[in-house]
């Protein structure tokens, strides 16, 4: 069953029945605009009737979201890879951070690898430096650069911190002379 699967390696593997269990799989490939992606699990099952689509324990995955290789992480409970389309069913504790400090909490969701798009119809969270926004669907597009909510739609935003408090600016901290 393995033979239709590029980019593919795994520990142990055992079988049972038309089922193949892999340990610590691991599949690599490209994106339409050549940025690498790759996906990890502690364990994935295949059934050999349906080679094509692999489901996964734990899994991980690492994309490059730009030419200045930019990083989202996932992960997962369990998901259903479907190797022929690449492209990805996620169920259960999706977390996505980006390294530039965005955060995104799911139930589910849908990934296509090739194009960059997220879909989810299930109430999301999404935090970041100065604020958070929840909503009852979430559609990603144009390899993460463009995010629309769907539903009702919750967004909270706080001033930034970086500028100086109105105590701070009177100059409430200089010192007074002693008498």
């Amino acid at each position: 069953p393995f033979r239709n699967i590029e980019n593919i390696s795994f520990g142990s593997i055992g079988v049972s029945g038309s089922n193949v269990t892999m340990a610590s799989p691991k599949l690599t490939g490209f994106k339409n605009d050549n940025r690498p992606y790759e996906v990890t699990a502690s364990e994935a099952m295949q059934n050999v009737r349906k080679p094509n689509l692999v489901q996964l324990k734990d899994l991980k995955a690492r994309i490059v979201t730009d030419d200045r290789g930019s990083v989202a992480l996932l992960q997962a409970a369990s998901g259903t890879l479907d190797t022929k389309r690449e492209q990805m069913r996620l169920r259960d504790n999706i977390v996505v951070t980006t390294n530039a400090g965005h955060e995104v909490k799911l139930r589910s969701a849908f990934v296509q690898f090739k194009s960059g798009n997220v879909t989810s119809n299930e109430p999301v969270e999404v935090s970041f430096g100065n604020g958070s926004i929840e909503a009852d669907k979430l559609k990603v597009t144009d390899n993460g650069k463009v995010m629309s909510f769907e539903g009702r739609v919750r967004t909270v935003l706080e001033p930034s911190r970086s500028s100086p408090s109105p105590k701070d600016a009177a100059g409430a901290s200089s010192t007074m002379p002693a008498s």
